[in-house]
């Protein structure tokens, strides 16, 4: 039978899980990160031709934690880094690079030049980036990051806040701070990495290593071995030739292991990051990383299997984990969970470091509980705030904070609901500048509802918003293409396409989408059909969480009924909402949106006409 001290262990284990649970640190929430990733990813590929990898902790993975930055890698288009035996043949316009591994340590590579399009419209860059050794030439990591960080310092202003850029690693880092409205920096790490053709070979050794205790599954495995690895501009600091070796990245095989975690494997990850920040990498910031303790708890993973994760053996894993990684900080040897020839950690501590380090492991592991206290400001709002009910008592911890945390679990479903309104409006915001593009436009948002097993990976209310919106832009795309000198009958043409698009992107949300069909519709002179949609909105709505941008509150439920704006606590038993976003207009727009306010609705009662401008005004936010 267990002791008193044993059950109260575990139970703190788990309230300190239903504590996490309760901010969102579980895999059903983690699923609306990743639903929204992909399908990013997904309108950058169709619709701007870019291949952008959303990784980490803020937009990737949901293991945000307070200072968490916003990560992501561009992969260089018309580039690819093949090995030496290759024999493919490739499009004549694609610049092709080779694969050399001599010199340099597992995980790196330099990249040797093969083929080069005089044509392509990167060639006065790639060639400025170009060193020659002997009779050879190879393509430098130090100039390819060099000449990016002055292209995000081009293309990366913010018009609502200042930027302060700089290199960390493979990195550009864009810190946006003084932000209208908000009062946080945003730090965003911008890699750019070449896309190479196959694995490297010492990787191959991870998909067919066996693996006694499940995990990763083999239908995981097959998954991620068919995802494609790029080589980033960083090289071996400790190399002579540093600055023309590139390091290899498995960045979206390093996500899918996250997304395969369980709620508690989840949970551990949190839990040992939040530790590592505040405990341990203060002694070594450059030398130990977040990067390293996913790496950690990917082998340990693979060791022990899943089921030792669970909820009353939580703060147990991490006790695990951390002893690990103590005899891995005094070895100095942690090897890449992917490149295992790759170690972490190799020649990166002094002895009197690495000592310093597993002392302070060491006083972790004298009362995990304790430390995750010591640690709680890290944890964002609402974890941080339940742990400091703790005030010197275990027992008097687990009576007080059982009671709120059972209520508060009770909001999981709503909160969750909340996150994947929010998010839809991320992936909506990625729509918002692409390229005018009529055709591949309609292929992606017609292909939606055609192309089902290619969109099985996203969440249909996310899906569903994204096609929205589509059809929103190619509304806002035909009516705008009016002004480029056309005909009459070449802008009654556009008029009726903009027309059609507007009314199939009308079902966007609660009415926002209405919305921007009424303002097309009084833009054309057509009062009367524009405001006999607005005057049903006016007098009836659902209940509707307003999720834009704009929003002075968290969290906003409305409804507007018989002219009037009712207010609720979304947390009440309000029953079922509706959602509504924002109205993002692109600049010729706003223009003529200035012209619509001042038109003349006299014929009209004067409330009418006010709460009019008041409600597009309201919901429309200029980007």
């Amino acid at each position: 039978m267990d002791s008193e001290e044993d059950v109260d262990e575990k139970r703190l284990s788990e309230v300190v899980s239903d504590i996490l649970n309760w901010q969102g640190f579980y895999m059903e929430f983690v699923e609306v990160y990743r639903s929204g990733c992909l399908l990013s990813e997904k309108i950058s590929l169709d619709l701007i031709r870019l291949t952008v990898i959303k990784c980490g902790s803020s937009v990737a993975e949901g293991s945000e934690l307070q200072g968490s930055d916003i990560d992501s890698m561009n992969v260089y288009p018309g580039i690819i880094a093949v090995h030496s035996s290759c024999a493919s043949e490739f499009d004549s316009r694609v610049q092709i690079l080779t694969l050399e591994l001599d010199n340099c340590l597992p995980g790196y590579t330099r990249l040797l030049v093969k083929k080069l399009n005089p044509k392509c419209v990167f060639m006065p860059e790639l060639q400025s980036m170009i060193k020659k050794e002997g009779n050879r030439h190879f393509l430098s990591s130090e100039e390819f990051l060099k000449n990016n960080k002055n292209f995000c310092m081009k293309i990366f202003k913010s018009p609502r806040g200042d930027v302060r850029f700089n290199s960390h690693g493979p990195c550009t880092t864009c810190l946006v701070y003084n932000l209208k409205g908000i009062s946080k920096q945003v730090e965003h790490d911008i890699a750019y990495g070449i896309e190479c053709l196959s694995w490297p070979v010492a990787a191959t050794e991870w998909i067919y290593r066996p693996r006694l205790m499940g995990w990763p599954s083999q239908e995981i495995i097959k998954i991620i071995a068919s995802f494609t690895v790029q080589v980033m501009p960083v090289g071996d600091p400790k190399s002579h030739i540093s600055s023309m070796q590139w390091r290899f990245a498995f960045s979206e095989a390093e996500r899918e292991l996250v997304w395969d975690f369980s709620d508690f494997q989840f949970q551990c990850y949190v839990l040992l990051k939040s530790i590592f920040k505040i405990k341990l990498k203060p002694f070594s910031p450059n030398e130990i990383s977040v990067y390293q303790i996913k790496m950690l708890l990917f082998w340990i993973s693979e060791e022990y299997g899943v089921k030792i994760f669970t909820k009353e053996n939580l703060l147990h894993c991490v006790e695990i984990c951390f002893e690990r990684y103590k005899d891995q900080i005094l070895n100095c040897v942690l090897p890449h969970y992917i490149l295992r020839d790759r170690n972490l950690l190799a020649g990166k501590l002094e002895i009197q470091t690495q000592q310093q380090i597993a002392n302070e492991i060491d006083k972790i592991l004298e009362d995990i509980f304790l430390t995750i206290i010591e640690c709680q400001h890290i944890l964002l709002p609402p974890s941080s705030n339940m742990l400091n009910l703790y005030k010197g008592s275990k027992g008097t911890f687990l009576c007080h904070v059982i009671g709120p945390l059972t209520l508060n679990l009770m909001q999981c479903p709503k909160i969750l609901k909340l996150k994947t309104f929010y998010d839809s409006l991320k992936v909506c915001s990625n729509m918002i500048y692409i390229p005018k593009n009529f055709e591949k436009l309609t292929v992606f948002v017609e292909g939606i509802d055609s192309e089902k097993n290619c969109y099985n990976k996203f969440f249909p209310y996310m899906l569903n918003t994204a096609k929205m919106f589509g059809f929103i832009q190619l509304g806002l795309m035909y009516y705008e293409e009016r002004f480029d000198n056309k005909t009459p009958e070449e802008k009654d043409s556009l008029f009726h396409k903009a027309n059609l698009a507007f009314n199939n992107g009308m079902d966007l949300d609660e009415f926002s989408g209405k919305l921007y069909l009424v303002t097309f519709l009084l833009f054309d002179g057509k009062i009367d059909a524009a405001l006999s949609i607005l005057f049903p909105i006016l007098q009836n709505t659902k209940l509707f969480v307003y999720s834009g941008y704009c929003s002075t509150e968290d969290t906003q439920v409305l409804q507007f009924f018989n002219n009037e704006i009712l207010y609720f606590d979304y947390f009440e038993d309000i029953g079922e909402v509706s959602n509504c976003y924002d109205m993002i207009f692109q600049k010729i727009l706003y223009i003529l949106f200035q012209s619509l306010l001042n038109m003349n609705f006299s014929c009209y009662s004067v409330q009418m006409s006010g709460m009019i401008a008041v409600i597009i005004q309201w919901f429309m936010h200029i980007t």
